[in-house]
């Protein structure tokens, strides 16, 4: 069973205009108790082999709590591997540059979205502080120390970021690492606007 932690927070602060959590502004992080309480609920049900930290919330923006719970379901009687465990991120650098040197083995997936900066910014309002060309470079010194592939994610919008220049602006983006594997982990396509 997955089991996917999309409650690391009540609310989110990201602002990404695609998704309906990010309209609805940050209340708190949860603690590493409640966020391990997911998983013990979520066990009761079934066995559990693999988390997902994404959805509601940044996870590198509750990092502490992050980083113990992960401790914590890689220990007894969780035990899950930490081959077992994503943290995805819309790119949080300074959290990205710390991970691996607290965490080992996790995967990393990251919310790319768009293959230029301005783009990206439209779309999650909160890349702005993250630009582009200092999140692939803190990517692949994360990859340099990991030799863990990442997870790209990109969701395709309607006339947003789904032409064909974007496809060449991404590959080209991409091309840099080359001892970097990407994969494409959510592709989809949704009618999309930017209005109320």
């Amino acid at each position: 069973m997955y089991v996917n932690h999309s409650l690391q927070h009540v609310g989110c602060k990201m602002g990404c205009t695609f998704y309906a959590t990010g309209s609805m502004g940050f209340k708190s992080n949860l603690s590493t108790g409640e966020i391990i309480e997911q998983l013990v609920h979520a066990s009761r049900l079934s066995p559990i082999r693999n988390v997902v930290f994404m959805g509601m919330g940044e996870p590198l923006n509750n990092y502490n709590a992050l980083v113990e719970a992960i401790r914590v379901m890689t220990t007894f009687p969780f035990q899950l591997s930490p081959k077992k465990i994503t943290v995805s991120t819309v790119g949080i650098i300074h959290a990205i540059n710390k991970l691996h040197g607290d965490l080992q083995n996790i995967n990393l997936a990251v919310s790319l979205h768009a293959p230029v900066q301005d783009i990206r910014c439209q779309i999650m309002p909160a890349a702005r502080a993250f630009p582009l060309e200092k999140l692939m470079n803190a990517l692949a010194e994360y990859q340099k120390k990991s030799q863990q592939k990442i997870f790209i994610e990109y969701i395709m919008l309607d006339g947003v970021n789904d032409e064909e220049q974007h496809a060449y602006q991404l590959g080209r983006l991409l091309d840099t690492f080359e001892v970097v594997r990407m994969r494409f982990k959510f592709v989809f396509r949704v009618n999309y606007n930017f209005g109320p």
